[in-house]
């Protein structure tokens, strides 16, 4: 099975499950369930840090770990189909899809600086696996938070995604170790 088209093109076979994503939809607007998904969407520990992160990892390790490199690449561009769901949830909830997120009764502007960038590739697979391991653990406490079936739907799939991207990154440092 290949994991990416003759073109370089990205491949959802290896890097996202095959179930389909819910519809979009959600109850009513709702500003409070709409803040609590911006830390998910541009938080430190969100999907917009994790596209960063992963898009860095692919071009630093492209000739050191081809493998991983791949790996990266192809789960930053689902990570990309996340925060688009996000961002039409939030929308749709009556918020702006900004890359902000509620900080100290204020709003702060996603920065690069959440972004991993250090380290050899034991410390890099590391904090991969602590982001999806952070992704998850928040997912589940939108899931709990969030009496929205629709919301919550979304949120589930995207759960799946992201424990898939946790046992990946786990099998590759398993495998240099």
């Amino acid at each position: 099975m290949k994991d990416q088209g003759s073109d370089g093109s990205h491949s959802k076979l290896l890097y996202s499950l095959p179930e389909p994503y819910p519809a979009v939809q959600v109850i009513g607007q709702n500003h409070h369930y709409a803040a609590l998904l911006l830390q998910d969407y541009a938080g430190i520990a969100g999907e917009l840090t994790a596209i960063n992160q992963y898009i860095y990892h692919y071009i630093t390790l492209q000739n050191s770990y081809p493998a991983i490199a791949t790996a990266a690449r192809h789960i930053a561009i689902t990570e990309m189909h996340h925060f688009e769901l996000l961002g039409k949830i939030i929308q749709l909830l009556g918020k702006s899809p900004a890359v902000r997120f509620p900080d100290y009764g204020g709003m702060r502007y996603w920065s690069s600086k959440f972004v991993f960038y250090g380290g050899n590739i034991y410390d890099k697979l590391s904090c991969n696996i602590q982001h999806e391991a952070d992704a998850i653990r928040s997912y589940r406490n939108r899931v709990r938070c969030i009496d929205d079936p629709g919301i919550q739907a979304v949120l589930e799939r995207i759960i799946l995604d992201e424990e898939h991207h946790l046992r990946l990154f786990s099998k590759f440092r398993d495998e240099l170790c």
